[in-house]
């Protein structure tokens, strides 16, 4: 285990891949997960994206890195990476592509008025371009998932220390 990982809760960081295996690019974050798990000191979970098991997965957690796909108009295959702070509302058009109506954005809001966000929460994702049911991953964002894995990575290590 990296040294002092999780040591406020006891618990190591979450990693939590979001997505639709048979939905395109919505399968992105279940993907880049897969290039993280059982290779660090750390726990991965993968989710369907619904809202309140989000909350329920982090809720005891000091440090959660959240990987999704987004669509905010960037090129695909773009990568992005969004901080959650107290008090900083998230505009929600990057990740609403979600199958569900109450999905990552709606429980970061809600977590943070129930008071139910980990101390430090950030978003990894990987513009998509392709939804379609029973469609691949596009040739994009397959070609982009091994540097959003190392995105995460790198933050793990960075992160891990101050928890």
């Amino acid at each position: 285990m990296v040294e002092g990982a999780g040591s406020k809760a006891g618990l190591p960081p979450l990693i939590i891949g979001v997505g639709q295996p048979w939905r395109g690019d919505d399968a992105a974050g279940l993907d880049a997960l897969a290039l993280l798990d059982g290779g660090g000191p750390w726990d991965c979970r993968p989710h369907h994206g619904e809202g309140l098991g989000l909350i329920a997965l982090w809720e005891d957690r000091p440090l959660v890195l959240v990987i999704d796909a987004a669509l905010s108009g960037a090129a695909p295959g773009a990568l992005h990476r969004l901080e959650v702070a107290d008090g900083a509302a998230l505009d929600g058009a990057g990740f609403r592509c979600s199958s569900h109506a109450f999905g990552v954005r709606e429980a970061i809001e809600t977590g943070r008025a129930l008071g139910k966000l980990p101390d430090r929460l950030i978003i990894h994702a990987v513009e998509g371009a392709r939804w379609g049911l029973g469609e691949p991953l596009s040739d994009a964002v397959a070609a982009a998932l091994p540097a959003l894995a190392d995105a995460v990575r790198r933050d793990l290590y960075r992160l891990a220390d101050a928890f």
